[in-house]
């Protein structure tokens, strides 16, 4: 609701944003000096607070992990790190990247393609060993989604077990020295 209600708000400034340019670039040198003296402060204005907004959604969607370190990675929440992972999928060359609602995920955090594929991942944040769980959880959700590929994402390492079950099911999994390689894309 809230995004919906944001979105709009932003698609309201954009249109505000080019009847200003209009106004400034073509009909400004139509217009009584009365209304210039309202149009001017209120053209400027509307371009000013758009390209400020841009600004900063630039800076949140393309530098938001900048200089991101390994610990910050292990202090994040369950969430956050979920969108972590979909940002380093994004600069990994994914497309296409969502993350699922947190709960009934049905063992897929984030869903993206790559190279005509699409894939399956669950993003674990763990302080130990990940275990089977994990593997089978994303296998389900592979099945229940129709993905050609389930991958388990962690911060932490798996457990023998489940490197096992993962061979044996086909699961691509990715430990913290893999994690650590796919954050060397991250802006610095």
């Amino acid at each position: 609701m809230f995004h919906r209600l944001l979105m709009r708000a932003y698609w309201l400034l954009t249109g505000g944003f080019v009847l200003a340019l209009v106004y400034s670039f073509f009909a400004r040198q139509f217009c009584d000096a009365n209304f210039k003296s309202v149009l001017d402060p209120a053209a400027f204005g509307f371009i000013s607070v758009w390209v400020v907004v841009n600004a900063i959604w630039v800076y949140r969607h393309h530098f938001q992990y900048r200089d991101l370190q390994m610990e910050s990675v292990d202090a994040m929440e369950g969430e956050e790190f979920e969108h972590f992972c979909g940002y380093l999928l994004r600069r990994n060359g994914y497309k296409h990247i969502r993350v699922t609602q947190a709960s009934g995920d049905q063992g897929i955090d984030i869903i993206a393609s790559k190279q005509g594929k699409t894939y399956g991942f669950q993003c674990k944040r763990y302080t130990g060993f990940v275990g089977n769980k994990a593997v089978q959880e994303v296998w389900t959700g592979h099945n229940f989604y129709k993905l050609d590929e389930a991958t388990v994402l962690t911060n932490s390492e798996f457990s023998d077990s489940a490197r096992e079950l993962a061979d044996d099911l086909g699961v691509h999994l990715i430990d913290r020295t893999r994690l650590r390689r796919m954050m060397r894309r991250l802006p610095s």
